[in-house]
């Protein structure tokens, strides 16, 4: 307790210096708390995807069609087990602002090729899929809207629009999914092909990519380059590729995450040791003669090294949890009202058990050069500074 009380008594000497420093912890840490739930957000995108399914895309361009006629051709290769087909809606809800993940497929297949997704409701089911223009909503839109089996929704689409050039699409609820897991997310909504490819005024008989399911994962590569070969030379050739490697590429599109974000947090924390570093060798420089009377009265060298050290860490620790807690409020809030990814956000042990390491060797680091001084420093030196 003595110790703790002369910490504070030193920390209260320059208050403005000590707010300063702190809030600089605060900061990088809140950045810190922040930034990791985003990592292991996009981690677990690409980590989870299932290996024994593949991604047929038009190899000139992920935004352009392929051929619905492709599906027949992919099914009849080895190692092909089965094929769906899903088209990008671009819908969005009231307001053309508040978009909602749409996207357009088989109904049949699709409880069987999305193992993310479960139907309590084996009546809705049967109901969904055999009307056309029914579509299927995640239980978590569900209850942000307040819809029910039968409800009538309209749809905008900032891509596609009806026969008569209306963009808006009304649709019945037909069933409502859950996940087949805690983290997965049921914030969408799925329509059926046959309605949609009926209705739309342009690019009927497409479809925007092919998920392929494979009996055997470690024939993945051989099975893509086999889809690739047929439609080698054609007017729509093919890419494709494994869910993971889909992930990864299109988050490459945007920027390496990883990379951006891990050398941001590595600026931010070089830049909070220059801070506080300097900010403690102020401090200590100022002590100088307090630290010779010390030793004077009896204070080890060891000691007065431990109290700095202390002091250190008690900076790094105070800021460093007030910016993490200030992160798991934000990320939580974030999460609740978030879609799609966002809602994925979560600040757990992880981060915590990372965060505090982060605490300890930096206040380690630190306090090591003034630390170091003061132990070498003679008591004459030291009272020459007083003077």
């Amino acid at each position: 307790m003595r110790l703790v009380s002369l910490i504070l008594r030193n920390a209260a000497r320059s208050r403005a210096r000590v707010a300063f420093t702190l809030g600089s912890v605060v900061v990088a840490f809140l950045l810190l708390g922040l930034m990791l739930p985003v990592l292991r957000v996009f981690d677990s995108r690409v980590d989870f995807a299932d290996a024994n399914r593949l991604m047929v895309l038009n190899k000139a361009s992920m935004m352009r069609p392929l051929p619905i006629s492709y599906g027949d051709r992919i099914a009849e290769l080895d190692n092909v087990s089965d094929v769906g087909h899903f088209t990008y809606f671009g819908a969005s809800y009231r307001d053309p602002g508040n978009e909602i993940p749409a996207i357009v497929t088989d109904p049949a297949k699709f409880p069987d090729l999305v193992d993310e997704v479960a139907f309590r409701d084996e009546g809705t089911l049967s109901d969904w899929q055999s009307d056309p223009s029914s579509i299927a909503v995640g239980r978590e839109l569900a209850d942000e809207y307040g819809w029910q089996e039968g409800d009538l929704v309209p749809l905008y689409s900032s891509i596609y629009t009806r026969s008569d050039g209306n963009p808006v699409w009304t649709f019945r609820v037909g069933t409502i999914f859950d996940g087949a897991t805690e983290d997965s997310v049921t914030n969408s909504v799925v329509i059926p092909y046959g309605f949609f490819n009926t209705e739309r005024s342009r690019g009927k008989d497409t479809v925007g990519w092919y998920a392929v399911r494979i009996d055997d994962a470690n024939a993945a590569e051989v099975t893509g380059e086999a889809i690739d070969a047929v439609f080698e030379n054609s007017p729509n050739e093919t890419a494709t590729t494994t869910e993971r490697a889909f992930a990864k590429s299109f988050l490459n599109q945007i920027g390496d995450f990883k990379t951006m974000i891990g050398a941001a947090l590595i600026l931010v924390f070089w830049t909070l040791v220059l801070i506080t570093a300097n900010a403690q060798m102020q401090s200590i420089r100022e002590r100088f003669g307090d630290f010779a009377v010390m030793r004077i009265l009896g204070f080890r060298k060891r000691r007065i090294a431990g109290m700095i050290l202390s002091e250190s860490l008690l900076m790094m620790f105070a800021g460093g949890v007030i910016g993490m807690a200030v992160a798991a409020v934000a990320v939580a809030i974030v999460a609740a009202n978030g879609e799609a990814l966002l809602a994925l956000l979560k600040l757990d042990w992880r981060d915590w058990a990372i965060g505090a390491g982060l605490m300890a060797g930096t206040g380690l680091v630190v306090a090591a050069v003034p630390a170091t001084l003061a132990a070498r420093q003679k008591i004459t030196d030291g009272l020459a500074e007083a003077l």
